[in-house]
């Protein structure tokens, strides 16, 4: 089961998600906190949230920072999510250069997807050989896609990889992809979705409908929750 965070306003489930968070970080007992954070529109608040609000109380300095998926495309692009995170958070915050973890987007997708799984490897602790993120944070898309991993993918949710190259069913789009495994590993993951046209798919994950991506995770995950602005 997900527990449900629902708010009425974009603003507190913000707030409350990054409470969440600093929550983890406080508990986690170890000096580095591995986070893996997603892109697109919707984080967008939440980090220039965390950028003004949170710049002197969440401990930058312990934090190592990933990406859950990344589109092929080059840091310069606005489709990056490492750009976008770059200039809405990073570069407001002191956060050391060596902690933070982008996915190269303007490489070879193959061979960047395997380099990442093996930075990742070595840097994280592992259980059952899968290495272990901190907390993993999801969004969900409308077609209740989460991580760059689609409806009909399942191949990339049982992948033994960590990372994969992902193929956007409708634009033919190369994305890097956490996979299903360590994401069902991680010790916490926290999904945020906003707007009311996600409503009918969020019902469909929060109940654990596996035809969808989150909610394969849902319906497999120990540990997860939402954060939401509607239900």
């Amino acid at each position: 089961m997900i527990k449900v965070n629902s708010f009425s306003s974009s603003l507190e489930a913000a707030h409350a998600l990054t409470r969440a968070i600093l929550y983890q970080i406080n508990i986690s007992g170890t000096k580095n906190f591995h986070l893996a954070i997603s892109g697109g529109t919707t984080p967008v608040g939440l980090f220039r949230l965390w950028a003004e609000d949170y710049k002197n109380t969440i401990p930058w300095s312990r934090i190592h920072l990933y990406w859950v998926d990344e589109r092929c495309v080059p840091p310069e692009s606005p489709d990056s999510n490492y750009g976008m995170t770059k200039r809405v958070l990073l570069d407001k915050v002191t956060i050391p250069i060596m902690q933070i973890h982008p996915i190269h987007g303007e490489d070879t997708p193959e061979i960047e997807a395997k380099r990442y799984s093996f930075l990742v490897e070595n840097l994280l602790i592992k259980e059952n050989l899968c290495p272990v993120f901190d907390c993993i944070l999801l969004g969900i898309g409308t077609d209740g896609h989460t991580s760059s991993l689609f409806t009909g993918q399942n191949n990339l949710l049982n992948s033994p990889e960590i990372y994969a190259v992902s193929i956007h069913p409708q634009t033919r789009q190369k994305r890097i992809a956490l996979t299903g495994l360590p994401i069902l590993h991680a010790k916490k993951v926290f999904f945020y979705a906003l707007g009311k046209n996600k409503s009918d798919i969020l019902k469909e994950v929060i109940k654990g409908n596996d035809n969808y991506p989150a909610g394969y995770i849902v319906s497999r995950i120990a540990d997860s929750e939402l954060f939401t602005d509607i239900l």
